[in-house]
């Protein structure tokens, strides 16, 4: 899983791990030039001048040669990096080193006397040469700099680059603090290509009203409840709730009445909220009735008509009851039309999965988002705490998992901290969940009905813990204690393996050869129960599995294993026996594991492991051969939750567009309509089209082109558990940008994991696209004219939910502009003046005085979209 690079292969060939001196990282890649570098001493006042006055810009000239057969071309992504200095005085050559991000792989090279050194993860180096000439006043230098892949996206480059010097404050480059968009270039028609084969357009004014024109305005039934409910039963007639009224609750319900009369005192005015009163002295009309009946898992009904409102279910059924019930509230206000609704959902697994380790996002940014899933009927909330970048939970007894491993600054030792990455900048953060935090947040989500899923990636993504336990080992080495040093070490120190991760890390996987690895686990385990006691219990534990990139094989800590263990014969058999082991650390704590899918495939076959394990599935892109995996391992037993990453990854773009925010390593895009559009009944009904936009042809699904798709077996459709959207957060670095990357897709998310759509069912393919079309326009609406204004209207935990605003469509036609939008409902503005002034359109409107017209999108909130440009010739 995670965030795949465009590049599929591993690759291997790079320097030794510095595990082999016992050192946790030596980062030779960091300090190592192509040539030999400037050796003059570098002054405070020179990296000030420089992260004050170096303008520093960054072009795509190409991504591929297109002279090359388009058959046979490869990537060959060259970019331009120009300095210039916008000073008033030189910039001298001496032995500064500028430290950028850039999520792209290459070889070390040379080119304008600068040497630029790959290192570890995104991070990477510009340093003078010796033949380096002082950089004048006014003068740019240009460096051309030729990267494996391709890069479509201003967010491939990370900002906060910063210069710096040995024993000197290091300083970021003014230029390039905060956003990419202001020292990225724009891409051109060539560049925005990633290679000859690539025929996904850049989204226009023009191209976006063709695509918007059959999403038209609508009005919305009166019970536009999102997710949608299973039956609805309109009645005639309306109620109207006031204070009047009263919320009868019994013993076994007090707190869920209490939990209504609140929920409607934030939708209702002050004269419109009922009383609580026991159920003995309730009035027999204008009352509402909380009745405890078991309808079955999480099934509720709702029957408002005769002045009276009844909800019907158990717990979590009550809860979705009142969760409807204020849908209706939030559409029609305090008078209700009558109907009957009876409810459940499609799968018990109904989840969102949050990456805080790439890039921390606050805890108030986690209830809001807690708010969210609880609005929409959502009940897993999977908690990414630990990767490779940063451990973000506080370990009472394993302080330097916090201590180190939550904190970044620019150290290349890493003794201090974690080196930052993802464009975090060089100055110390530390970020991290404290046990008040995450209490908190488990007790936010237990009155939700939301599972707290907590994830830590091993023995992959690792980096963090490794660096930590290694600090803990030094340190109680230093004071005479051995033992105690040696009790949680993560690395065998002996290990000569040469391994690089998709993220281009050489040293992220712990050593699953020794004890201490699972006494490490067996620490953490525990220590995570106890944060979950007397608030959730901890019910499953995610831990992760994925990417190993080819470690342990000069490990003789593992040689030593496989030659004493019978059932291991080779290197590649180490995953298996890791999960075994740590899978029976959960189940002596009552708890099920659950890990990414490509854990439990080797060479395209499941594996056997012993006890219940659930897969979560992410690899699906179908010209990887790897779309049957969900089918493949619930027909062997594992029960399985489908993040299919082309439809449910929330990190990749939400358009085809170089400024829209994300990574594209399975799929372009993204947007709210192809997450509504995903059907979980049948995985091969999403067959649609290769990363190229090329459609696939029903002979490529028949001849073996997309691989093995087996059918999932009749008794294997209960191990189908349900879907979890997911975002993984290496671009999102803010709460806002975060939020921006979470909504509205996830709304759609919650509608496809509660609600079987009966388009899905569909056998016939031109007939279900159809009518899922259908299902799209109405949906549409539906989050067009109430579920964003509902969000406007929400500011709880600081701030507005800052969703994504959809962009505007807009043309020319019979010589008046038209616009639409992706959402009916969504005001749209539109100004000729170079954005001087706006206007609203509301209607076919005649343009003159200007040939371009400048669109946006504009929220109740008064929180506007990204503007678009509309060229009338």
């Amino acid at each position: 899983m995670k965030f795949k690079l465009i590049t599929l292969a591993i690759i291997l060939a790079v320097p030794a791990s510095s595990y082999a001196t016992g050192n946790i990282l030596n980062n030779n890649d960091l300090n190592k030039p192509a040539i030999t570098q400037a050796t003059e001493p570098t002054q405070q006042s020179t990296l000030d001048y420089i992260g004050n006055n170096l303008g520093i810009s960054f072009e795509v000239k190409q991504n591929f040669d297109k002279n090359i057969d388009p058959e046979n071309s490869k990537s060959n992504l060259i970019v331009d990096i120009a300095l210039t200095n916008n000073g008033k005085f030189d910039i001298p050559t001496s032995d500064w080193s500028i430290y950028f991000g850039i999520s792209r792989n290459f070889k070390n090279q040379i080119n304008n006397n600068f040497s630029i050194v790959k290192g570890i993860g995104d991070i990477n180096t510009i340093t003078p040469t010796k033949d380096l000439k002082p950089i004048k006043a006014g003068e740019t230098r240009i460096i051309t700099l030729k990267l494996n892949d391709w890069i479509v996206a201003a967010t491939d480059i990370m900002p906060n680059w910063y210069v710096t010097s040995k024993n000197l404050h290091p300083v970021i480059i003014e230029s390039t603090a905060g956003i990419v968009d202001k020292f990225v270039k724009p891409f051109n028609s060539a560049t925005r290509k990633r290679y000859p084969q690539d025929i996904i357009s850049l989204p226009t004014a023009e191209s976006r009203y063709d695509i918007f024109k059959n999403v038209h305005l609508q009005k919305l039934n009166d019970f536009a409840i999102t997710p949608t409910p299973k039956s609805v039963s309109p009645l005639s007639g309306t109620t109207t709730i006031d204070s009047s009224w009263a919320i009868a609750y019994s013993p076994q319900n007090k707190q869920q009445a209490q939990s209504l009369q609140q929920a409607l005192k934030d939708q209702l005015l002050k004269n419109q909220i009922p009383t609580l009163v026991n159920v003995s002295k309730a009035p027999n009309t204008k009352v509402i009735h909380l009745v405890n009946q078991d309808l079955g898992k999480e099934a509720y009904k709702l029957d408002i008509e005769d002045n009276n409102i009844t909800l019907t279910g158990e717990n979590t059924g009550l809860f979705y009851a009142q969760t409807s019930l204020i849908s209706l509230i939030n559409q029609h206000g305090n008078t209700l039309p009558n109907v009957k609704i009876q409810d459940q959902p499609r799968k018990h697994y109904r989840g969102f999965m949050l990456d805080v380790a790439r890039n921390f996002h606050s805890k108030e940014a986690v209830l809001r988002l807690l708010d969210q899933m609880a609005a929409y009927k959502m009940n897993v909330f999977h908690f990414h705490l630990s990767d490779d970048e940063n451990w973000r939970l506080e370990i009472p007894s394993l302080p330097e998992l916090t201590e180190i491993g939550a904190t970044r600054c620019h150290d290349i030792s890493e003794t201090k901290c974690l080196m930052p990455m993802l464009g975090s900048g060089p100055e110390i953060k530390t970020q991290f969940y404290t046990v008040e935090d995450y209490k908190e947040i488990l007790q936010y989500a237990q009155n939700r009905h939301i599972q707290i899923m907590p994830e830590f990636d091993v023995p992959g993504h690792s980096r963090a813990a490794m660096i930590a336990m290694e600090s803990r080992y030094n340190r109680l080495k230093a004071k005479g204690k051995n033992k105690e040093a040696e009790q949680f070490r993560l690395i065998d120190p002996l290990d000569q393996t040469k391994y690089q991760s998709v993220q281009h890390y050489p040293d992220n996987a712990i050593n699953v050869c020794i004890t201490s690895t699972y006494n490490f686990m067996e620490e953490l385990v525990t220590q995570v129960e106890t944060l979950h006691k007397g608030i959730q219990p901890l019910k499953d534990i995610h831990l992760g599995g994925d990417e190993i990139a080819g470690a342990w094989v000069d490990s003789p800590a593992c040689k030593t294993l496989i030659a004493n263990t019978p059932e291991l014969n080779n290197i590649n058999q180490l995953g298996e026996y890791f999960f075994n082991r740590v899978n029976g650390i959960a189940t002596e704590h009552n708890l099920d594991m659950h890990g990414w899918g490509d854990a439990f495939i080797h060479d395209n076959q499941t594996i056997k492991m012993k006890g219940k394990l659930t897969a979560q599935v992410w690899n699906t892109v179908w010209e990887w051969q790897s779309g049957g995996r969900a089918n493949m391992l619930a027909n062997a037993n594992y029960d399985v939750v489908l993040s299919n990453a082309p439809f449910l990854y929330f990190d990749h773009p939400q358009a085809p567009d170089p400024q829209e925010r994300g990574y594209y390593w399975s799929t372009r895009y993204t947007n709210t309509e192809k997450v509504f559009g995903f059907s979980p009944a049948n995985i091969y009904n999403n067959i649609d089209i290769y990363q190229s936009g090329k459609k696939i042809p029903d002979v490529d699904v028949k001849n073996g082109t997309l691989g093995n798709l087996p059918s999932l077996k009749a008794n294997a459709k209960d191990h189908i558990l349900g879907i979890e959207a997911a975002l993984w957060s290496e671009t999102a670095r803010t709460d806002d940008q975060m939020e921006y990357m979470i909504y509205p897709r996830i709304i759609a998310a919650a509608e496809r994991a509660w609600y079987e759509a009966n388009w899905e069912k569909i056998a016939d393919k031109n007939l279900r696209n159809q009518t899922k079309h259908q299902g799209w326009v109405e949906f549409a609406n539906r989050i067009g004219q109430k579920e964003l204004p509902k969000m406007d209207k929400y500011h709880d935990h600081g701030k507005d939910i800052q969703y994504r605003l959809p962009m505007v469509g807009a043309k020319i036609v019979d010589g008046k502009m038209v616009a639409n939008t992706a959402y009916p409902g969504v005001n749209i503005q539109y100004s000729t003046n170079g954005g001087k002034s706006w206007s609203n359109y509301t209607a076919p409107v005649k343009i003159t005085g200007t040939n371009t017209v400048q669109l946006r999108t504009i929220s109740k909130a008064q929180r506007v979209g990204r503007e678009t440009t509309l060229t009338i010739a």
